[in-house]
């Protein structure tokens, strides 16, 4: 109980997080690119501070509930942060939704409510000896592809395609967190798992306040969301052990399905007539 409670208030820090950073980056030029420069701005920003304090509690969060319950199934809970962070963007960017987007919300949320009920709980497994390596070298990886991209013209497309890295980033993070041993403090400095998701969480931080600079807060949320739950869980079927429940195997296919069609229902290459957002502020107003 005390791990699925953990994984909500989790999913409720994540979800208001990114509207907090979606404000922030308003005020932000549209050609920013990843480097000190957006560091440098980012901090001096009350509201984006406040975002880094609920990401960093929705960590702790999804820390606590790692030691109980399999990377699937809280991958797939804190991805709920979608409706949260769908909801804020109504209320508070004036978002707007036609049909087809809420109905994209509600095939993304029963596809993951759907990809929690088909994994089985297990304790977590010890890596194979080169997986925190290459942890650590996938890290590496998506930063030089992130930098390039980043350094793109400023574009709608562009911004979904960064969220879909902050996803990744977001999934080495979990994946890291799920292996490392806190029994073991003086071995954890050593430990290239540790890195791996310390650059991997970095990066997404980075990449997601890049990709709400050039694309409406909903779809890159819906994108990250859904990169970053269907990453999760491959690694940890490959890597960890998660596997289905016995005669869930077509559950876990159609709940993955369903991640993917709603989060490209809501994504829609960020159709900006269908989620419409306020022109960004000046730096005065």
């Amino acid at each position: 109980m005390v791990g699925l409670l953990c994984v909500a208030g989790s999913a409720l820090c994540s979800g208001s997080a990114v509207v907090l950073q979606a404000v922030a980056v308003r005020r932000l030029p549209h050609d920013t690119g990843l480097g000190s420069t957006l560091a440098r701005r980012l901090l001096t920003s009350p509201a984006y501070l406040a975002a880094l304090v609920l990401v960093a509690l929705g960590f702790a969060l999804s820390f606590v509930a790692l030691r109980t319950l399999p990377l699937f199934l809280v991958q797939a809970g804190r991805a709920s942060g979608l409706a949260v962070a769908a909801a804020l963007a109504v209320l508070l960017l004036g978002a707007r939704f036609t049909g087809r987007d809420a109905a994209g919300l509600v095939a993304l949320g029963a596809g993951l409510v759907a990809l929690a009920l088909s994994v089985a709980s297990a304790p977590v497994a010890a890596p194979a000896a080169g997986v925190p390596l290459g942890l650590l070298g996938a890290a590496l990886l998506l930063g030089v592809v992130a930098w390039r991209v980043a350094a793109r013209p400023p574009a709608t497309r562009t911004g979904l395609a960064l969220a879909v890295m902050a996803g990744c980033g977001y999934a080495l993070l979990a994946l890291a967190a799920h292996v490392v041993d806190p029994t073991r403090p003086v071995e954890l400095p050593a430990d290239p798992a540790l890195w791996a998701g310390a650059l991997g969480g970095c990066l997404a931080l980075a990449l997601t306040a890049l990709a709400l600079r050039r694309a409406p807060v909903v779809p890159v949320t819906a994108a990250t969301v859904a990169t970053e739950t269907c990453v999760g869980a491959l690694l940890g079927l490959v890597l960890v052990g998660d596997r289905a429940l016995p005669g869930r195997g077509l559950l876990a296919t159609v709940a993955f399905v369903l991640v993917l069609a709603g989060a490209l229902a809501v994504a829609r290459f960020g159709s900006p007539e269908s989620l419409a957002e306020p022109e960004p502020v000046s730096a005065q107003g």
